[in-house]
Parts: structure tokens; sequence; C-alpha cells
């Protein structure tokens, strides 16, 4: 059945494809089109769609989860500096947000998320955050929202080097350093970073150390592509990530344990410009897991440990049917294989089909709808859909509205770890529904977000009656609130002023219980004042996080704050950066979810050379 249900379905796409290209063509350059950000930008439609710049990355080039949290709607559950970090959207749990690295979903086979302490911020030339459902265009996982890591290959003459190296206390630091190279027929980019820390600050209001806090890791890119014609180009991604760290103890109890990751990522994408209006996609994925647990940094001898390896390949067509029109189509197949201390190997296949379309119907109204089945055995995937219009009522105002269906698999150790795995579970769904209303003037943009999510047969991890943590599917919950965002760049002379606003409140709680889910802040917010006179930048970022609620605990709510001064030398051959930057926590009781607090004050110093 689900071979017919294949064959059908690659039958109605090849059709489809084919009766739109008979229509009038529009001239696309091939090289300026990179196919895996195209998709966010051109298919988000009805969606909040925001960019990181490069300069927000360089002030926290350290920890991803500081870029994203002080300039985003993501909540984080950190454990401390270098230690797990899980994200929220939305009031959704961590297993439901996307990470997509240059397109390819790369969520844990093995725990459903991504750390983004296991991410370098380095390793990236955009980071964008896409909220809402998106599992039709990004797979499983993709509920509350996803994040986009890319590297854009170009085939632009230039050759570029980049340096940066930053230290802060606790014997903190971090250096990084990027090269690039291109013409018009190759490029390459090759990328280096790695990040250290004692971490053995003072627990505020305890007399406590945090001894058991250090980390290390280090990350590689390589990128590279060769342009054989106008038409045709190759390009090759790969990253590798290593780290080791302890994990830090909490108030109540010391620790011995530690962590290490391993990651492989590779990916080969062919493009083919098949006329002046149809581009086609090939992709072939490598990617490998691992993780390695020691109880006791004593004796390492005894540990447990779980790999996943995925392959995956895809074809992907586009087709710009006219100025108004676009098609986009994805055939893709992937195999994952898993083992792991706990559970024998087991193993996941996965058939796709994708179509997706744009249309402006008219100058001032477009539309977009995306449709995606997946058939994977043993599981019944439903069949997927988003929705979402734009109506722009003149060049300031525009009102937007999204509707979607969206999913998530259990994962492996979902199903079988030991002990607690449950093999019963079945997958989760997601409905979700947004409004949008956005003001965008000369030198100021506003954004106003309602939503709604409703989902079945969630997934949570709960203490049983033998005091074993085990999967369960929770029947339903509700996720609904609001989200504003404020931009404003003015200038007086030389004095250049910006100022960045995100604000959100969140209900998500279990329809039976009719509680507040775990771990979900009702209240959030972050902001960023920035200063700007010749050769100095000034800044100041603050966020608050409201109090939430963990089994029988409640944690109290927390503000975080950074000012910092960056200084630019000019010359001829180089541009170097030097900035200073204090960290502030202040209220003095910041707790994260596994009740361990912060350090109240620190510094850091960051040198960013380009030439």
């Amino acid at each position: 059945m689900i071979l017919k249900q294949a064959i059908f379905t690659c039958f109605f796409f090849c059709c489809i494809t084919n009766v739109f290209s008979q229509k009038d063509s529009i001239e696309v350059k091939f090289s300026e089109i990179h196919l895996a950000i195209s998709k966010v930008k051109d298919f988000s439609k009805g969606y909040s769609v925001s960019s990181i710049s490069d300069t927000l990355v360089v002030r926290d080039i350290k920890s991803l989860t500081n870029i994203l949290r002080f300039n985003s709607f993501i909540y984080f559950k950190e454990e401390g500096l270098g230690m797990v970090s899980s994200p929220s959207f939305r009031g959704t749990n961590s297993s439901q947000t996307a990470v997509l690295w240059n397109g390819i979903n790369i969520n844990s086979q093995l725990l459903g998320q991504v750390d983004f302490n296991a991410l370098s911020s380095n390793s990236y030339d955009n980071i964008t955050v896409r909220s809402g459902g998106g599992s039709v265009l990004f797979g499983s996982g993709a509920i509350g929202g996803t994040v986009h890591l890319d590297n854009t290959i170009d085939f632009t003459t230039q050759t570029k080097h980049n340096f940066i190296g930053n230290y802060g206390s606790f014997n903190t630091k971090h250096i990084s350093y990027q090269f690039k190279k291109a013409t018009d027929k190759t490029h390459i980019n090759i990328g280096l970073g790695y990040n250290a820390s004692e971490n053995d600050y003072k627990y505020l209001k305890s007399d406590l150390f945090n001894e058991n806090g250090s980390f290390s890791n280090f990350n590689a890119d390589v990128n590279f592509g060769y342009q054989f014609s106008t038409k045709s180009n190759i390009k090759l991604f790969a990253n590798a990530f290593a780290a080791d760290r302890n994990l830090s103890r909490t108030l109540n109890a010391p620790s011995n344990d530690s962590y290490e990751d391993f990651t492989l990522r590779n990916l080969l994408e062919w493009n083919y410009k098949l006329s002046t209006k149809e581009l086609l996609s090939t992709k072939l994925a490598y990617l490998f897991d691992q993780f390695t647990f020691f109880d006791n940094n004593n004796n390492r001898a005894l540990f447990s440990r779980g790999n996943t390896k995925r392959t995956l390949s895809k074809i992907d067509y586009n087709n710009f049917i006219s100025k108004k029109i676009q098609l986009n189509g994805v055939l893709e197949f992937e195999n994952t294989a898993a083992i792991g201390s706990t559970f024998q190997r087991q193993n996941r296949t996965i058939f796709t089909t994708i179509l997706s379309l744009n249309h402006q119907l008219f100058n001032k109204l477009s539309y977009g709808a995306q449709f995606r089945k997946d058939y994977i055995k043993d599981f019944n995937s439903p069949f997927l859909y988003s929705l979402g219009l734009e109506y722009k009522f003149n060049s300031t105002y525009t009102l937007s509205v999204n509707t979607s269906k969206n999913f998530r698999i259990p994962t492996f150790n979902d199903l079988y770890w030991t002990p607690g795995g449950n093999p019963d579970l079945e997958s989760e769904n997601a409905y979700q529904f947004e409004l949008g209303n956005k003001l965008h003037f000369k030198n100021k943009s506003f954004q106003f977000n309602t939503f709604y999510i409703k989902t079945s047969n969630l997934i949570q991890w709960l203490p049983n009656d033998s005091g074993i943590w085990s999967p369960i599917n929770v029947n339903e919950t509700e996720n609904y609130g609001l989200e504003v965002s404020y931009n404003h760049k003015f200038n007086y002379g030389l004095h250049f002023f910006q100022f960045n606003t995100n604000y959100s409140y969140t209900i998500a709680k279990n329809l039976e219980t009719n509680r507040q889910l775990f771990l979900v802040p009702k209240h959030r917010a972050n902001f960023l004042v920035d200063y700007n006179y010749k050769k100095i930048t000034v800044f100041y970022q603050q966020l608050f996080n409201d109090e939430v609620s963990f089994l029988v605990d409640t944690i109290p709510y927390f503000t975080v704050a950074n000012i910092g001064i960056n200084y630019q030398i000019q010359s001829l051959k180089n541009q170097p950066t030097v900035g200073f930057k204090i960290n502030n926590i202040y209220n003095t009781y910041y707790q994260n979810t596994l009740n361990r607090p912060m350090p109240g004050i620190n510094f850091q110093i960051t040198t960013n050379i380009n030439f």
C-alpha cells in the first residue's frame, strides 16, 4: 500500500511540473540563488522570519545560545555556560524546534533536539529564525519554529581572512579563524574554532563553587564550490565538531559526571539550470552523531554511548513559472541506523514528497501553499499542509495569516531506551494558526503576531510509579499567545542609534489537567540599545525571563544585562575591532532549570580582525 501511494505521489508530482512548465518564462540568474536560504524566504508567506546580523554574532561569538537568547523570541533552558542548552518556541519543547544546516534537518535522532551549546556560532554565514510550524518544508519536529544555519558559496572574486579572539572571566576563551577565497569558477572557505573555560565561578548566595563545570570544544569547516558553467555548479559542505565537558553540580548535590560529543556532517549539492526559469538541485548527505556519558570522571573506563548514522538523498525542483508564480517540488529518501549502550541496533527509513506553490494573485495579495507526505514503516505519518496569505494594504501595513498541520515522530531513545523506553508511542500531531500585523516605515518597523497551537499525543518524559522516567503520550495540549517586536534606527549627524526589542506572552497547558506545561515562562522580553559615533560603538542588552514551574518546584524569574564598548581601528589593509563587554545579572538569584545559579558579574574582551 505504501509503495502504491509513493508511486502515485511521484506520478502526480511529475504531471504538475510538466503542466506548469508550459507557461511563460522569466530569466533567473543562477549564480545569485542559494536554494537552502531561498526556501526559507520564498516559502514563508504569513510567517515571521528574522535574520541575525554579523555584528550581533561577534558580540556573543562563543555562544550560539546567547546570540539567539538576546535577539529572538526563543527561550532556552540552559544548565550553564557550555552545558546542555535546549530551545523552546511558543511554549513548545526542545524536540519541537527543528534546526536546519544548509537545508538539512540536523535534530538528534536519539534525543529529538539540538543542543545549542554543541553548535559553533562561527561556522555559519547566515543565521535565520522562522517562527511557526514548518514540518511541511523542514520535517519532523518543526512545530514551534525553526533555526536555519547556512553557509554561502558564491563565485565573486574575493580573498578574506577573519580572526576573532575572546577572553573572559573564569579563564573563558574563544579563538576562531576564517579564510575565504573565490573566483568566477571556484570558492573555498575554511574555518576553525575553539572554545574553553574553567567555568569555576562562585555560586551566588552560597559558599559553593562550580567545581565540575569546565569544558572545551573544537570545530572545523570546509566549504567548496566549483562552477562548471553558468548553468551548472557543485558545492560541498563539511563540518566536524568535538566537545568534552564536565556537567555542573546543582545546589543540592555534587557532580562528577562528564559528557563527550562528536558530530560529522557532509553535504554534496549539485545545481543545474534546466532553462531560464527552471532549477534542479540534487543533494547527498551523510551525518554522524555520537555521545559518550561518564558518570564518574575518576573512572572513564565505565561509560554509556550512543550514535546514529544518517544518509540522505534529495531532488529539489524549482520552476519560476512567471513573475507571479513559483513552484517547488521535492523527493527525499533518508535512512538512519542507531545503536546505543541501552538498546540494540535499530533502523528507520523515510520516503518524502513535498509540493510548494507561491502565487502573487494581485498586486497587494499573495499566498503560499505547501503539502507533504512521509512514508515511514511502523508509523502512520499524517498528510501535512501549510497555507499562508499576505495582504499589503499599502507600503506601510501588511496583514498576514497562516495555518498548518505539523508532526514529530518518536526518537530512538523515546522508543527503545532501557529502562523507560516506550515502543507503543504514537507520533505527535499539531495544528497551528497565526495572525500577523506588520508596520514598516523608513527607519522603523513594528510587528504584532498572535498564535494558537493544539497538539495531540504530545510526548513527555515523566517518572512512573516505579520512579523510572518514561515517555508517554499526553492527550492534548494547547499553546496560545502573542509576540511583539519593534525596531528603530535613526541618527543625528554622526551619532547613530538603534533600538530593538522583542516581547512574548505564552500560555501552554495540558488540557487534561488545565495546568501550565513545565518550563514555559508566560512573559519574556529582550531589548538592545546601540549607539555609534565614528570609531566607537556602545551597546546595552537586557533579558527578562518570567518564572517557570518544574514538577513541584517554581523557579523564580531572572533578568540579565550586558553592556559593552567596541573601538574600531581603521587602516588601509585591515579593520580590527577591539571590544569590551560586562555581563551582569541584576536579580541576585539567577537560576536555570536545574537549580544551577550563575555568577553575578563577568567580563569578556573580543578582538575581531578582517584583512
